[in-house]
């Protein structure tokens, strides 16, 4: 009886704790969490847009929900969609869409060779405790402040899944461990395959304020070498062959039809006159003979007439002296009425090139 009684007395309160949302061993939601969120908006963290549609606060068992939630379509400015859409507080918005714009784009572009447009997300905003375990702390998840990336699309198409990716290829693994270690550069909490079992198949990351300011990573990062980007030399520029430049031809114009040559009209018949013969012209005067001489010459005198050494030439007397016809051995005979003057006589007689007069008697 005792017993049952007791009983009896306990159940309704245990009823009213349950009522009361207290299972999640929380009474309410940390001072801090509102103050972030004011602190983000006031700094523009977030700017409520097309792909950050803004929402009415939630309030949720234990604690849960947001003062100004929002829900996000899209992070990079609209180029990366969230696929589904995501509740999230303005916090962890303004790191994730960071994270995206300066890790995931640039690792795929190194990776995979084209960026990310999409991203699959497992678990946004969810009043419940750590990775849905009773009697666990309650998830950052409860708070907006957390998410679930199970993959990432990329412009052709392609998903590329943290489940099959982060063992796959090594372009896939090389991909995934480079975001994973640009997201612990970022958020106090990064939870990757290998980490647990209940991290098998997603990234999760949250802001969670952790114990003496400390971070969790798991499992540590190792990134790979980004591969070396083969380097393509252009080919080298062929030389421009300038074109001569077209002339625009005139468009032709209609010719006119050439005028038909007038027949010529017949003359009459001319009489052919006889030519008219010319007298012959009469022989030129023959030219006058030259007038001889009024004096005649003087007679040649001699052989035996002529002083020593004279002796008559072609062109007449002529005395001894220069181009002379003195008879002589040749060379020089020093002759003359002038001592030291040396004369040259010739040893056969030759006709002088210098034109003479004829000597006349009595002039020299």
């Amino acid at each position: 009886m005792m017993r049952g009684g007791y009983w009896y007395l306990v159940a309704p309160l245990v009823g009213a704790l349950l009522l009361t949302g207290c299972r999640f061993g929380d009474s309410g939601r940390d001072p801090w969490r509102v103050e972030a969120e004011e602190q983000c908006l006031a700094e523009k963290g977030v700017v409520p847009s097309a792909f950050m549609e803004p929402l009415s606060a939630i309030s949720g068992d234990g604690g849960c929900g947001m003062e100004y939630p929002f829900r996000v379509h899209a992070f990079a400015e609209g180029n990366v969609v969230v696929e589904p859409s995501a509740r999230l507080a303005c916090p962890v918005i303004r790191e994730l869409d960071a994270w995206v714009q300066a890790v995931v784009e640039p690792a795929a572009e190194a990776w995979l060779g084209q960026p990310v447009v999409a991203i699959r997300q497992m678990s946004s905003y969810s009043c419940r405790t750590m990775n849905g375990q009773a009697g666990a702390k309650i998830s950052e998840h409860a708070f907006g402040n957390a998410l679930d990336i199970g993959a990432f699309r990329t412009a052709d198409g392609q998903w590329i899944t943290v489940k099959n990716g982060w063992k796959g290829t090594p372009e896939e693994r090389g991909f995934l461990l480079q975001v994973q270690a640009g997201a612990c550069e970022r958020f106090t909490t990064v939870l990757a395959p290998g980490s647990n079992i209940f991290h098998y198949d997603h990234i999760h990351v949250d802001l969670m304020r952790h114990a003496k300011g400390r971070t969790i990573c798991k499992p540590a990062p190792k990134p790979m070498p980004a591969p070396a980007m083969a380097t393509i030399q252009p080919p080298p520029a062929l030389p421009q062959v300038r074109e001569p430049p077209q002339v625009q031809e005139p468009p032709p114009q209609a010719m006119a039809p050439e005028p038909i040559p007038e027949r010529p009209q017949m003359l009459a018949p001319q009489p052919v006159q006889a030519p008219v013969e010319q007298e012959p012209l009469p022989p030129p005067a023959p030219l006058p003979a030259q007038a001889a001489p009024s004096r005649a010459p003087a007679p040649r005198p001699g052989p035996n007439q002529l002083p020593p050494g004279w002796q008559v030439g072609p062109e007449g007397i002529r005395q001894p002296g220069p181009m002379s016809y003195v008879p002589g051995k040749g060379g020089t005979d020093v002759t003359g009425s002038i001592p030291k003057r040396k004369y040259y006589s010739a040893s056969n007689p030759q006709p002088s090139t210098i034109p003479l007069p004829r000597a006349q008697a009595g002039e020299d």
